[in-house]
């Protein structure tokens, strides 16, 4: 087992410190690759840190409320696996190897940097105690900060105030399903699940075959279709279905087999609109060999995508050079077989449930004038966003979704 040591991250150029906000893992406990191990936050957002593999917590050094500063140790974790680590020392430095090899002892001496979601920043102006996320979470969810106790250090309003007021005396308003686009896994969603069960939703979101942490490869995109109806007819009751790209796509046509089980349908930036395609992006997936190509890869997503943290990239490069998707791409860049048809699929439901669309104007891997061939019953909305809305704007994205319920 190797021992590694979590530093505070640096979040921005101005960020000197940051405060630890809440343990999600419990000292001892188990968590695995995505888990997130805790909350923390700066003067600008509040901040989640995902584990970049499975492990165990050994020790918290720092107690919720502390301040501490960027780089200073927060806590030792045990793992089997060799998380993307950083050294202090410079480049032309001779012993950097021995300096970043893990430690085995109780104090160790490497450090580690990881990628992490922020929320939307809100600054403080009423006076009031409060993370960004509770603001947030009061927004959207039409609560009164002003009347909400705070139960983090110092009366602070945290987003679990929100949550509870917001559940307070109410039951969950709807079911949600969220399957992801080709190369993407079900901890893409995170903003826009966030802003959606601060409405009171319950929401889900699956690895397809081929992704994540799925144990099942896929050898053709039909497998991603067959796998996701089989978990819809054991679900009880409908969801409001909601796939993006490739996952749109598998979403319309599980809807179809499965209609009785999906109560409204949405479609962010849908594949099979027409046969025009970026094959440089979907061949680039396949066959992404370092750092380099993939941030040529993400700067095609949009703009949250081309920032990706830099932790958060590397765990993206490694999943991908798995080879998982070959068979996958090699399906949807064959000439000799028939493109994705998103309309027929959708002409064939169109009496079934009420069915949207979301066009990011900035997407790069669809032209926008084949998004614009879907079927007239289809109420599309236009974001100003790339490929992965969800990410650029997920406010928008979730009011979009809560709007279309009601």
């Amino acid at each position: 087992m190797i021992r590694l040591t979590l530093p505070m991250p640096r979040l921005g150029e101005t960020m000197d410190s940051g405060t630890i906000v809440s343990w999600i893992v419990a000292k001892g406990d188990h968590f695995e690759r995505g888990d997130t191990l805790l909350e923390l936050e700066t003067d600008k957002a509040l901040v989640e840190y995902p584990a970049l593999g499975s492990g165990r917590l050994i020790e918290t050094l720092l107690a919720e409320g502390d301040e501490v500063n960027v780089g200073d140790p927060i806590a030792i974790i045990e793992t089997d696996e060799l998380w993307p680590i950083t050294s202090d020392q410079d480049e032309d430095d001779d012993d950097t190897s021995d300096s970043m090899a893990p430690s085995g002892i109780a104090k160790p001496e490497t450090t580690l940097t990881t990628p992490l979601l922020s929320a939307e920043a809100t600054s403080l102006t009423d006076g009031m105690r409060a993370t960004p996320l509770a603001r947030r979470l009061a927004m959207l969810g039409g609560i009164d900060i002003q009347e909400i106790e705070g139960t983090g250090r110092r009366g602070r309003v945290e987003a679990r105030d929100i949550i509870a007021s917001l559940k307070n005396g109410k039951t969950y308003t709807s079911k949600f399903l969220l399957l992801h686009g080709l190369g993407s896994n079900a901890m893409s969603w995170g903003a826009l699940i966030a802003s959606l069960e601060a409405g009171g939703d319950r929401v889900t979101a699956i690895d397809l075959p081929g992704h994540g942490t799925n144990p099942e490869d896929a050898s053709s995109i039909n497998d991603l279709v067959n796998y996701v109806v089989a978990h819809m007819r054991k679900l009880s009751g409908k969801v409001h279905l909601v796939g993006h790209s490739l996952g749109a796509w598998v979403a319309a046509k599980a809807a179809s087999e499965v209609p009785d089980a999906v109560s409204e349908l949405m479609l962010i930036a849908p594949a099979g609109c027409g046969p025009d395609i970026n094959a440089d992006f979907v061949r680039g997936l396949a066959e992404v060999k370092d750092m380099d190509q993939l941030r040529g890869l993400l700067s095609m997503l949009g703009p949250t995508a081309k920032a990706t943290p830099d932790g958060a990239a590397a765990g993206m490069l490694k999943e991908l050079s798995r080879g998982r998707l070959n068979d996958v791409v090699a399906e949807l860049l064959d000439s000799g077989s028939p493109h994705l048809d998103i309309i027929s699929v959708l002409n064939n439901i169109k009496n079934s449930f009420a069915v949207s669309a979301v066009i990011g104007k900035q997407d790069q891997i669809f032209p926008k004038e084949s998004l614009f061939k879907l079927p007239s019953h289809v109420n599309i909305h236009i974001v100003n966003a790339g490929h992965v809305p969800h990410w650029d704007v997920p406010v928008e994205i979730a009011a979009l979704l809560q709007n279309q319920i009601k």
